[in-house]
């Protein structure tokens, strides 16, 4: 076979693979590849093209090595963007962005590698270099949704509210039939405590997608968090006759439960967590619904039942928040119940993972508040309160840390500093405030 001739039958080959794997014949498209191999093994879109095949089955080992035997040919912008994100695939995410930098020193620049460069600084928990990836996909290509969705997440994370909100007015006038715009609006309205807006806004959202089980659950959190009890049960009730409910039927059931508990239907609330759990134990729901039941449970003195919750939230290791509460109640249970030994034990051991989970993610007040917690109630006052003092350091506007301090300041006899913590506290979220002259625990 002559040269051009075989140079051509080596692109026909190529060529019909590309269009074979667009279409998932796989084992087809390989044929092709092994045949154009065979006649020339230094083209390099042969080798390109194995990468597309194994990044299309999600073989991404095999897809690295591809790309890895196209990059030996030829060492082009684009085939690192290749290369890195079959890392990313793979996760091996520091190799992926080395990757994509060689993509961009080698002259490629493409709103796609921005959007994946964001998504591995996500994958690192580093929001900020996320933040600034999504924000320079979206300016190369404003017409994506999707990096704009990215984007607002980011923002939510790193607490910037106000350009949150604004990006999100921004996603709704450019793309207003995308769901998710609608969703993360109505999460940012309840965020800022605008709840009357957002059941507004939920309202004709859910008029505008009838069939949107998710925007439906919105609205019905809205008027549940606005304390509309009535109306969130009457459309919760409307829900379940929806075409897609069972997809999302978990997640109303914590909202019922919800609901049932603020109306002192302590069994219905029971039933509906259990149900819950049984229907997805491995969901993030069934967590949350082991977390209710644990409160449930505590604040009807159950302890041994509210024990039995912790220890199963305990015993799934998940690292999540229902995980971290789980560990404190543990411990909590324990010395309520006497048990005096075994929660020493139990605190001690809250604390050091707490304080592991801090060291890995410095920015977790909340576990930070646990630690707090976890040393007010073996009597460390002290070490407890330069811990709340850090945190007030973080953010001044958290109500629990003054409520915690409060409780130690009761405990030290310092009653009247103890009140003025307590109106602060409650200054900054007056739900916390007792009712009918309860006490909060």
């Amino acid at each position: 076979m002559e040269l051009n001739e075989l140079k051509l039958e080596v692109l026909d080959l190529n060529q019909q693979a590309a269009m074979l794997i667009k279409v998932g014949k796989v084992q087809e498209a390989k044929a092709k590849l092994e045949k154009a191999a065979d006649l020339d093994p230094m083209v390099v879109d042969t080798y390109r093209n194995y990468g597309d095949l194994y990044m299309a089955v999600e073989q991404y080992k095999d897809a690295k090595n591809a790309y890895k035997k196209a990059l030996l040919v030829e060492k082009s912008g684009v085939l690192y963007f290749l290369y890195g994100n079959a890392c990313f695939m793979n996760d091996d995410v520091h190799e992926g962005l080395e990757n994509y930098n060689n993509a961009i020193s080698a002259g490629y620049d493409s709103d796609e590698m921005m959007f994946f460069m964001g998504m591995a600084y996500e994958h690192l928990n580093d929001d900020n270099m996320a933040l600034r990836y999504f924000q320079k996909a979206s300016l190369k290509n404003p017409s994506r949704p999707d990096y704009m969705v990215k984007k607002i997440s980011v923002m939510v994370r790193l607490g910037m509210m106000e350009s949150a909100e604004k990006e999100t007015d921004v996603l709704l006038s450019v793309a207003p039939e995308l769901y998710d715009g609608y969703h993360i609006k109505i999460q940012l309205l309840m965020q800022r405590g605008a709840l009357r807006e957002a059941v507004t806004f939920a309202k004709a959202a859910t008029e505008r997608f009838p069939e949107d089980a998710e925007l439906m659950y919105d609205y019905v959190k809205c008027m549940a968090l606005a304390k509309d009890y009535e109306n969130a049960i009457r459309v919760l009730n409307q829900a379940k006759q929806m075409k897609y409910f069972e997809a999302v039927k978990t997640g109303f059931m914590i909202l019922e439960a919800q609901i049932a508990a603020e109306n002192d239907n302590f069994d219905y609330a029971v039933q509906c967590c259990e149900e819950c759990i049984a229907i997805a134990p491995d969901s993030e729901q069934a967590g949350e619904a082991g977390f209710i039941l644990m409160n449930l449970y505590f604040v009807q003195e159950n302890l041994e039942q509210a024990m039995k919750q912790a220890n199963a939230l305990v015993a799934k290791e998940t690292g999540d928040p229902y995980y971290h509460a789980a560990l404190y109640y543990k411990a909590l249970c324990l010395k309520r119940l006497g048990k005096q030994e075994e929660s020493s034990f139990a605190y001690k051991n809250a604390n050091a993972i707490y304080r592991l989970h801090t060291l890995q993610n410095p920015a977790a007040v909340d576990v930070y508040l646990y630690r707090a917690m976890c040393l007010k109630d073996m009597e460390e006052y002290d070490k407890a309160l330069e811990m709340l003092d850090f945190i007030l350091g973080l953010d001044e506007e958290i109500a629990e840390v003054y409520t915690v301090k409060a409780e130690i300041y009761n405990a030290m006899g310092k009653k009247a500093q103890a009140d003025a913590l307590l109106d602060k506290a409650y200054a900054i979220k007056p739900e916390l405030k007792p009712q009918d002259g309860k006490d909060g625990e």
